[in-house]
């Protein structure tokens, strides 16, 4: 009943410590005890009344430092003084024993008082915390709202089929649901999906600053975009003996704190579990961010029993895409829980990095170098033969390959990586459609059916001449459009679709097929399926890399090839390596193969002899 007693009280008294307490307790009544045995040997009244007032004022402050607990004892030992002094007075029949029974019952009086007065400030003080908290609340909503309708508005991530759209209120309709699918049920956060797509948009709006700057030939003083992915290690909530309810109000909580502990211009939401990530522009380095993610750290560890720990990743540093961001931030948080450290910035693993004599340059020097390696036909085409489940081969990927004097073939993901940063990519692209074109139209000659697949950037698939420039090198190359596949990137297609529609559909309408590419890649998945005029979905490497019977990707990648067939869009699986892997993606209902399994891709001036050979 005590222990109730001091929990109900604990956060109004002075001294919270039991042990403080409980000997700070016996002093005071230990000081009141010896006040009241000196009175018996004090003959003269007005000492006797002074020692009185004492224990009085000794009373109050009991009750002072120790909430209602010290209001309890010091009544008791205000009874036990009326007590005293009504025993003394039958025996003695001194008229001072009156003042000092007054003096006692005027300590439970102001005792009294003085702690009905406390309860009472302490409930406004409750109700103002409340209506502050309540406060907090529906701004931190509103903010967060703010923020999705922002990123929304853009964005329609639906899984609707282009040409069955015909009632435009059903698509209002879809948009709704997907604006409501995009919080997480739970914290009223954004959910991991959200994150991609607010992330995807910064980086676009870096791109399209870091053009701007080049073309200009200034300096582009645009932030980087830092991903903070943080996670909580609490085993004693976490387990399963608190249930799923204890479980819940803990995420909530700490969502809650999140959300107030990070920056108001900063994106925050839930991945999943007990993880949640912010997404900001606003930091210029790692030194910044790294303190700003100890601080979370910090600020969340007072609120908790756990530990929380946060993983740091940046663009365009660590990462070309916004799934990759994230991914690489998580991968830094685990290596944070590893060597139990608040904040870990992403280090690549061994094969990970970028190219170590591109990164060791300055802009201006991989810009000439670029412009050399143009004027030298050092960029070239290779093409990789598709085929269909009974491997009759259907067509042709287009890739670009560099091969440096200096430094051998450089990885294609690193040089287009440097060639996005340096404003090459709209003459990579030209490059890459020309010679594409003009390969399409020998293979026609040859093959009518088969056709050619091109990729395009999200920077190029933003460029407002995009449809007039690809449209007239079609022409140019002589080539039947109808054989003409574009892959549009999964990573960047979804952000400001607006942009890109009509483009789109005018590509659609000329006879253009679309496919979605790396589907799978970081945290795609159907719901960021954006309403585009799509034939086909390319799934990513890493999406069907690993199909052993019975793991998480093998049953990933089998419902999603069901759910994509059902809704009657053919997949195109990549990187296929192997006959097993083949084998199973047939079974799985893959529709067409590419990889070193059916064959390696093959250089231009060998393409046409492959083609006569084949047919043979």
């Amino acid at each position: 009943m005590y222990s109730g007693v001091m929990d109900y009280d604990e956060k109004k008294i002075f001294i919270r410590s039991r042990a403080a307490f409980a000997i700070t307790s016996i002093i005071y009544t230990l000081i009141i005890i010896a006040g009241l045995f000196l009175q018996n040997f004090v003959f003269v009244g007005y000492a006797q009344v002074i020692i009185s007032i004492f224990i009085v004022i000794a009373g109050f402050f009991l009750n002072l430092l120790f909430g209602i607990p010290g209001f309890w004892i010091s009544a008791a030992l205000s009874v036990v003084q009326i007590f005293i002094y009504s025993s003394a007075f039958s025996h003695r029949r001194n008229s001072d024993l009156f003042m000092l029974v007054g003096l006692a019952l005027l300590s439970i009086l102001i005792n009294t008082i003085f702690e009905f007065f406390i309860l009472r400030v302490g409930e406004r003080i409750d109700t103002l915390d409340k209506k502050l908290s309540d406060e907090r609340s529906r701004r931190i909503t509103y903010e967060t709202s703010a923020m999705i309708s922002k990123t929304m508005s853009s964005r329609p991530g639906t899984i609707v089929r282009h040409e069955d759209i015909a009632d435009k209120s059903g698509y209002a309709e879809a948009v709704e649901s997907s604006r409501y699918m995009a919080l997480d049920p739970l914290t009223t956060l954004p959910n991991r999906h959200m994150i991609n797509e607010h992330a995807d948009i910064k980086i676009l709006e870096y791109k399209k600053a870091f053009q701007a700057a080049s073309e200009k030939e200034v300096f582009c003083d645009a932030n980087p975009i830092y991903a903070i992915y943080l996670t909580v290690s609490d085993p004693v909530r976490f387990s399963q003996k608190n249930g799923h309810i204890v479980v819940d109000l803990f995420i909530q909580t700490m969502a809650h704190r999140l959300r107030e502990a990070a920056d108001s211009k900063d994106f925050v939401g839930r991945i999943a579990n007990n993880e949640f990530a912010i997404v900001t522009t606003r930091l210029k380095d790692d030194t910044e961010v790294l303190l700003y993610a100890v601080e979370i750290a910090k600020a969340l560890n007072e609120e908790s029993d756990g530990s929380f720990f946060a993983g740091i990743a940046q663009y365009p540093r660590d990462a070309i895409f916004a799934g990759e961001l994230i991914q690489h931030a998580e991968a830094a948080m685990y290596d944070a829980v590893n060597e139990d450290t608040d904040a870990k910035i992403y280090e690549p693993k061994e094969g990970e990095g970028r190219c170590s004599f591109l990164e060791d340059m300055t802009i201006d020097e991989i810009k000439k170098l670029f412009d050399k390696a143009f004027d030298n036909d050092e960029i070239y085409m290779v093409y990789q033969p598709r085929f269909d489940a009974d491997k009759i081969l259907t067509g042709f990927e287009a890739f670009v390959r560099w091969d440096c004097p200096e430094h051998g073939t450089v990885d294609t993901r690193d040089f287009l990586f440097y060639v996005e940063k340096t404003g090459h990519i709209y003459a990579l692209g030209e490059l890459t459609l020309s010679n594409a074109f003009k390969t399409l139209a020998l293979i026609n000659e040859i093959d009518p059916k088969l056709s050619m697949t091109v990729n395009l950037s999200t920077t190029q698939l933003h460029t407002p001449d995009l449809q007039v420039d690809l449209l007239s090198l079609a022409e140019d190359a002589g080539c039947n459009l109808h054989n003409i596949i574009i892959d549009i990137p999964s990573d960047g297609a979804t952000i400001n679709l607006s942009e890109i529609q009509n483009t789109l559909d005018a590509f659609a309408s000329s006879g253009i097929t679309m496919s979605l590419d790396n589907f799978g890649r970081g945290y795609s998945s159907l719901n960021s399926i954006p309403l585009l005029p799509i034939s086909l979905v390319k799934l990513d490497r890493h999406f069907t890399a690993d199909l052993k019977e019975g793991t998480a990707p093998d049953v990933l990648t089998h419902s999603m090839i069901s759910l994509l067939k059902e809704l009657d869009i053919p997949v195109d699986a990549t990187n296929v390596s192997s006959e097993e892997q083949f084998e199973k993606l047939k079974k799985y209902g893959c529709t067409y193969f590419q990889g070193t399994y059916l064959h390696e891709p093959i250089p231009v001036d060998l393409v046409i002899d492959y083609i006569k050979n084949y047919s043979k």
